[in-house]
């Protein structure tokens, strides 16, 4: 099966220069996403991304263009202790625009930590200027996270032409720190215990760090992780809408080392208004929610999307997925991915993954994958030499990934499937998955139930998909196939076909000719499954490879030519094709893929051509069985084996029998050799010997795959259907298979009334089912609306040329409508007596029930033969009860006669019976009681 979802070859976007060595490793790449923004518009990811090069600068690169446009240089001392952050801010009134980047810098000599501002101002002349401001923080740890808080005033935005906003920073020990956006002037700073305050004694101490943290919009965290619930967000005095008041909210991961195993946190931080604190301990933040996340690790890399409430994280090459409801995280799934170093969310339901030789495609519900590819490119080696390639962001609207490998920017092409409505929509479906799974072998947890397993339709992949050393194998038995049927070894063909098919072959012994003449060697015997056996699943290249073999194109251009032909009619390989299902017009079009693209109709040629090659082959019509019975069929090629069927069985005239007998030899003819008219006269005595043959002998299996033809021609579309009875039957051919209809309508007893057939007959057999009067009908209705009204009105010129010369037109109809009129008047008198012993059945059904339910034994019966009134059941009483300590007595009589009085209601009419006074009646016992 081919994927849907295509990676093409990287490419590499930008080299990029060497980072300076840090004093604690080597140097690094730190790559940032580039916001864009103007005023009154929402905040949106730019095409660019801003590169921070230890030792050297900052980058910003156009991706589309492959362009760099503009630098920001730093001392070769400085390092970069987290990604940078890039706004560009346009102007609403005139058409300048501004760029801030953010980046927190380490001096490797003095150890001083600053948070930097690189302004850049392009005007509407098209000067620039460029400023740099510095920031000194007095953080005992490094700052791992850097973003920039909306615009908090508009009206002031508007005037100033400056966005107006804060930068927020926070360390890896907790602490939050605001810096104004403008000038980096302090504004307020919390301590390391908003996020240590909720959680238990000592969480603060060592081991205390933040791991992830993400800046987003309330509105986003009420949607994606709470339902739409917004109870949390009472810290604000106002209702957070996302289109009104919409405040920034923090969402970060924290681990605290407990002995060997860490835990971990999901906290949500409200970020304050633009007012004076109100907290006590000069606490500006506000903690909203936390949660613990289950899974006991420290991952390597994390993702959140807070639109669709998913967190993804990677730790030891296993994708971990949560889902949050109401807040809580729960996992979701596990994607384990031997090798796997890095991970971009593509959707919900794909995740690009790479690993140090490839790139590939996986959806992680289902666990399948979907497009794989190698992560060598033109400018590299072998991809065994390269570094893995750490996948730094996506671009959904352009579909394209972007990854930093080594000193290299690299671009990941991800094309779409070309019947995708939606580009943006990413295959997930159950469909999409089928034999696309991951080996079962691959990360199983220890301990996991076996019942528990991976389904084995989504685990075990197709055979020979996407491995490597499947394909040389492939090409080393192929040619090995060829050779052997170049040579003419048949029999070493067939074997390595067996063995490539997984069919047993019987053992032969080597026949004994005493070396005088050659005698090429026997074919082998296959060992065919029993009917309804399914065959081993297959590579389908062999099958492909099996019908280029067996069957070969003629290439003729003319008009109602056969263009397929069988080259080994009487080999098991072509016995096989079609015994597995193999054989269909899809698995014809891909073998002769050349040859179909030159032909418009090709569904229809095959459809045509198919049935009668295999007739060709072999005459006694066990493989034109086989191939209706095992294949799922069009109407085409059900059509075509129908009228072949119907010649073979002299209901329809044969065009080349009926041609020869019409054409009487010419005047030179009959002059000619009379050996030659001798050899022709033998040739016909024996072709008519052998239609006697069939006809006489062979006739049930040709009967069977016309009744096979006959019910799949029945559940094909009946616009299809018209269409093909259209082009492959004439008009006098559509009324021969109207008739075959109506004899199958007498046979089967639709037009004979039940009390009119003879039980000794001996052709009475079996009833027929009850869905062949529907067949009947709706085949009759298609040769009807298939000969059309213009054929109807022409009826009588259609019965002359069909030969029958006393049949009118009139009387045609006649007994037609009075046969259909009979089968209806059935239909009405089995639904009309179903009616009136529906109640009667359904009331012993009732009586055996309750029978059974009281446990009566074998000999007690309903004594009377009659109905009751309104043909009620009552529940029988049993005759034995069960005490308290599990004995097992006989009801009294008077307890009988207790339980039947309480089941009878008042005003009720009872007939008295036997059974009634079996036992005392109920007055005489209360009588004998008192």
């Amino acid at each position: 099966m081919a994927s849907k979802l295509h990676i093409h070859k990287p490419y590499v976007l930008k080299a990029l220069a060497q980072p300076l060595d840090r004093p604690d490793g080597p140097g690094r790449h730190t790559v940032g996403e580039v916001l864009g923004q103007k005023h009154g518009s929402k905040r949106r990811k730019r095409s660019e991304l801003s590169v921070a090069i230890d030792g050297d600068a900052i980058h910003l690169y156009d991706i589309l263009s492959s362009q760099a446009v503009t630098s920001y240089l730093v001392s070769p001392q400085s390092f970069f202790t987290c990604a940078p952050y890039s706004l560009r801010w346009r102007q609403a009134l005139t058409n300048s625009a501004t760029r801030y980047t953010y980046a927190s810098i380490r001096d490797s000599l003095s150890k001083k930590m600053e948070i930097k501002l690189f302004k850049d101002v392009q005007e509407e002349s098209g000067a620039s200027t460029a400023t740099a401001i510095s920031h000194p923080h007095r953080c005992d740890k490094p700052v791992v996270f850097l973003a920039a808080t909306s615009p908090k005033s508009a009206s002031q935005s508007l005037e100033t032409g400056l966005p107006n906003h804060d930068v927020i920073a926070v360390a890896a020990d907790g602490t939050v720190m605001a810096l104004h956006g403008e000038t980096l002037e302090s504004k307020w700073q919390s301590s390391p215990t908003i996020f240590t305050q909720e959680l238990s004694a000592g969480a603060g101490g060592k081991g205390f760090q933040v791991d992830f943290v993400q800046s987003v919009l309330a509105a986003d965290i009420v949607d994606g992780l709470f339902g739409g619930g917004n109870e949390l967000f009472g810290v604000f005095q106002e209702k957070v809408q996302r289109d009104g008041f919409n405040p920034d909210i923090l969402v970060a991961i924290t681990s605290i080392q407990e002995g060997d195993v860490p835990r971990r946190h999901l906290h949500i931080l409200a970020l304050p208004e633009d007012r004076p604190s109100r907290q006590p301990n000069g606490q500006n933040i506000i903690s909203v929610f936390v949660a613990p996340l289950p899974t006991q690790i420290r991952p390597t890399k994390f993702q959140l999307d807070v639109r669709s409430g998913t967190l993804q994280e990677l730790c030891d090459g296993v994708l971990f997925t949560y889902s949050f409801k109401s807040g809580i995280p729960r996992l979701e799934n596990q994607l384990p991915v031997s090798g796997m170093t890095s991970f971009l969310r593509l959707s919900k339901t794909s995740v690009l993954t790479s690993t140090e030789a490839s790139l590939s495609v996986y959806n992680p519900v289902f666990r399948s994958l979907q497009s794989s590819t190698s992560t060598s490119t033109e400018e590299t080696k072998a991809p065994e030499t390269q570094t893995p390639c750490e996948l730094v962001v996506y671009f959904p609207s352009r579909e394209l990934a972007v990854g930093l490998r080594g000193s290299s920017l690299v671009a990941i092409q991800i094309e779409a499937p070309a019947t995708r409505s939606n580009k943006r929509r990413a295959d997930g479906l159950l469909v999409d998955a089928i034999r696309r799974g991951m080996s079962r072998n691959d990360h199983r947890e220890r301990g996991s139930p076996q019942e528990h397993a991976e389904s084995a339709v989504l685990a075990d992949p197709h055979p020979a998909l996407f491995s490597e050393g499947s394909q040389k194998e492939w090409q080393e038995k192929s040619a090995s196939a060829d050779e052997l049927l170049q040579n003419g070894n048949l029999k070493g063909f067939e074997e390595l076909l067996a063995g490539v098919f997984k069919v047993e072959v019987d053992e032969q012994q080597p026949e004994q000719n005493g070396g005088e003449t050659a005698v090429p060697a026997p074919l082998p015997k296959w060992k065919w499954l029993e009917p309804g056996s399914e065959y081993p699943q297959v590579d389908r290249r062999w099958v492909v490879y099996a019908i280029q073999k067996v069957f070969a194109w003629n290439g003729t251009s003319d008009e109602g030519a056969v263009h397929l032909s069988c080259k080994m009619p009487d080999s098991n390989v072509l016995a096989y094709l079609i015994a597995a299902s193999h054989l269909s017009v899809s698995n014809l079009k891909s073998a002769f893929k050349e040859q179909a693209l030159q032909l418009d109709e090709i569904d229809r040629i095959l459809g045509e051509d198919l049935p009668s090659v295999l007739v060709e082959a072999d005459p006694m019509m066990d493989l034109l069985l086989g191939y209706l019975s095992g294949t799922q069929l069009g109407s085409t090629e059900l059509t075509s084996s129908i009228k072949l069927l119907l010649r073979s069985l002299d209901l329809l005239e044969d065009p080349a029998k009926t041609q020869g007998m019409r054409s009487g030899p010419s005047e030179q003819e009959s002059a000619g050799d009379d050996d030659a008219i001798a050899m022709e006269l033998d040739r016909a005595e024996e072709e008519l010997q052998v239609t006697e043959y069939y006809l006489g002998t062979d006739s049930g299996s040709r009967a069977d795959a016309l009744s096979i033809a006959f019910s799949k021609l029945a559940l094909c579309p009946a616009a299809a259907t018209v269409q093909s009875l259209r082009r492959l039957f004439k008009p006098e051919e559509t009324i021969c298979l109207m008739n075959v209809l109506r004899m199958e309508l007498i046979r089967d007893g639709w037009t004979t009334r039940y009390l009119d057939r003879q039980s000794d007959d001996e052709e009475d057999g079996d009833a027929a089912p009850d869905g062949s009067i529907q067949l009947i009908a709706e085949l009759m209705c298609r040769c009807l609306d298939s000969v059309g009204l213009g054929g109807w009105m022409a009826f009588d010129t259609v019965l002359a040329n069909g030969g029958d010369h006393h049949q009118d037109s009139v009387d045609f109809f006649a007994q037609f409508q009075a046969e259909v009129s009979v089968a209806l008047e059935g239909i009405l008198e089995a639904v009309r007596l179903q009616g009136t012993l529906s109640e009667t059945v359904g009331y012993v059904t009732r009586c055996r029930a309750a029978a059974q339910g009281a446990k009566l034994s074998k000999g007690s019966r309903v004594q009377s033969q009659m109905l009751p009134f309104g043909l009620k059941s009552d529940t029988k009483i049993s005759l034995d009860r069960v005490r308290s300590g599990g004995e097992i007595v006989q009801r009294s009589r008077r307890q009988i006669g207790h339980f039947q009085s309480k089941k009878k209601k008042s005003y009720s009419v009872n007939r008295i019976t036997e059974e009634s006074l079996m036992g005392r009646s109920v007055a005489r016992v209360v009588k004998e009681e008192l």
